[in-house]
């Protein structure tokens, strides 16, 4: 009877001594599924981020949608002071797509347009498809469309979707633009520096 009662005991030690064993095995474990999971997501969050990278800057009006729409340009008259074209912010705001024009010091008018993008970055810069010589563009969904040779660029970077080859080599040329006082303005001195880049 007490040679049972010690194997008995012996098999719980062996038991217990065993899932004791298998703790630190099992800690191991999760700590490396923790660390993966972490991974993945700080990866995930990455990749998330540089889908919206855009050459135009940080956020600064508010999102939109041109899902299932198509946004006209409106003809805007700029204000210039010495060193800045702009135009109201509000106006933007308004029209989420804008052409105006500003004389350079050759006497040429310079095409220019400012748009919102749906993540609410603004561009303003040059508004010609260069080689068709079309000034004029349109928001649609998610792309900026060349009214005259309908030429598409995706709307947050300028890459070329469909249409002229020729033509999507020269996208609209972005001019950093100044926003405040309510106002979004090019620096006179990047309109001036603008020239065609198909001759």
């Amino acid at each position: 009877m007490t040679g049972n009662k010690i194997n008995e005991i012996d098999k719980k030690e062996q038991f217990t001594k065993r899932a004791s064993n298998k703790l630190p095995i099992i800690m191991a474990i999760v700590a490396i599924a923790a660390v993966m999971i972490f991974g993945a997501m700080l990866l995930f969050n990455d990749s998330n981020e540089q889908a919206i990278v855009s050459p135009f800057g940080e956020p600064t009006a508010k999102t939109r949608s041109y899902m299932g729409k198509v946004v006209s340009m409106t003809i805007v008259e700029p204000v210039i002071s010495t060193t800045l074209a702009g135009i109201p912010l509000e106006q933007l705001e308004k029209n989420d797509i804008v052409y105006f024009e500003v004389e350079n010091s050759d006497g040429l008018m310079v095409p220019l347009m400012a748009y919102i993008t749906p993540t609410g970055r603004i561009f303003t810069g040059s508004s010609m498809c260069e080689p068709c010589q079309g000034r004029y563009f349109s928001l649609a969904g998610e792309t900026l469309v060349c009214d005259t040779c309908r030429t598409t660029y995706t709307i947050e970077s300028h890459e070329f979707i469909s249409g002229s080859v020729t033509c999507g080599a020269y996208p609209p040329v972005y001019m950093e633009p100044v926003i405040d006082n309510k106002m979004v303005s090019i620096p006179l001195e990047d309109i001036f520096q603008w020239k065609t880049r198909v001759y």
